[in-house]
């Protein structure tokens, strides 16, 4: 089947120059340069277009169509005059980059992650993530913090950057509906300072148990990297206030998504139970 459109441009060589350029966007200098990156999947790229993520062009391979097939999509990319590409399967296996793929990829455009672009809610809650290194957990964390219905992820001087193409796999599509800043941490205590928001940092070494605190009023909760937990940075600031786990066994630390969604959602348990002793 090919959508009846005079849009649909119709691509079969690999050495295609426009294949070649989504090739290159795997490498984080090209996306940089040229801010645009990859979203693969259904769901993935449902999610962008459903947020306005500016998307410069979409291509599908019928073959590697699934029971939950995209057209949905292209219709929607042609409304949107958004180029639809239909690709032959080897071309379209050389630009997937996901093992089960489901046929259809967009290349879409950056866009900003700065505080400006932040609105925090009256009783703010805040996740940041310093130094994460690992695509899955950036993506973990996203997915986390939207679940839990944060405000805002804040990532200071993050190894991985969010459009990396296994970040957006990971996150399953919250990177397009979780607003995210990517800042240093000299600006994020000044942001958290400036709004009058507590500061949790997650760590085995605190002798304060993340469940005895009081999380109801404007929060933010912050974890470090897998390999060195967080820096001195967080660690040695007297406006911050350690909070830990408890560790029964031998282990020392959870992997960071893990630590992060027990203690975000310990903040969701506190304000849901105190909004219903309103009621």
């Amino acid at each position: 089947m090919l959508i009846g459109s005079t849009h649909v441009e119709i691509i079969t060589s690999r050495q295609n120059d426009r294949i070649k350029f989504l090739c290159k966007l795997r490498d984080r200098v090209k996306r940089d340069r040229f801010e645009m990156f990859l979203v693969e999947g259904h769901r993935e790229l449902s999610r962008a277009m459903d947020n306005n993520i500016p998307m410069d062009s979409i291509f599908f391979c019928e073959k590697f169509f699934r029971d939950l097939t995209p057209w949905d999509l292209i219709q929607r990319a042609e409304n949107k005059n958004i180029q639809v590409c239909q690709v032959s399967d080897e071309v379209f296996e050389k630009i997937s980059y996901c093992k089960n793929c489901d046929g259809i990829l967009g290349l879409a455009k950056f866009w900003h992650l700065d505080f400006p672009h932040v609105k925090l809610s009256n009783n703010a809650f805040i996740l940041v993530a310093e130094s994460i290194e690992k695509a899955g957990n950036l993506g973990a964390l996203m997915r986390s913090a939207e679940s839990a219905g944060a405000d805002v992820l804040i990532l200071c001087n993050p190894v991985t950057d969010i459009f990396n193409p296994n970040v957006i796999r990971a996150s399953q599509g919250a990177v397009f509906s979780l607003p995210t800043v990517v800042t240093s941490n000299e600006k994020t205590l000044k942001f958290l300072e400036a709004n009058a928001v507590q500061i949790f940092t997650t760590t085995p070494s605190a002798k304060n148990i993340y469940f005895h605190e009081n999380f109801t009023s404007p929060t933010a909760i912050i974890v470090g990297s897998e390999h060195d937990g967080l820096s001195d940075f967080w660690l040695k600031n007297d406006s911050v206030m350690p909070i830990a786990l408890p560790q029964k066994g031998m282990s020392d630390s959870l992997n960071v998504n893990d630590a992060a969604v027990i203690v975000l959602y310990e903040v969701v348990r506190q304000r849901m139970q105190k909004e219903s002793s309103r009621m």
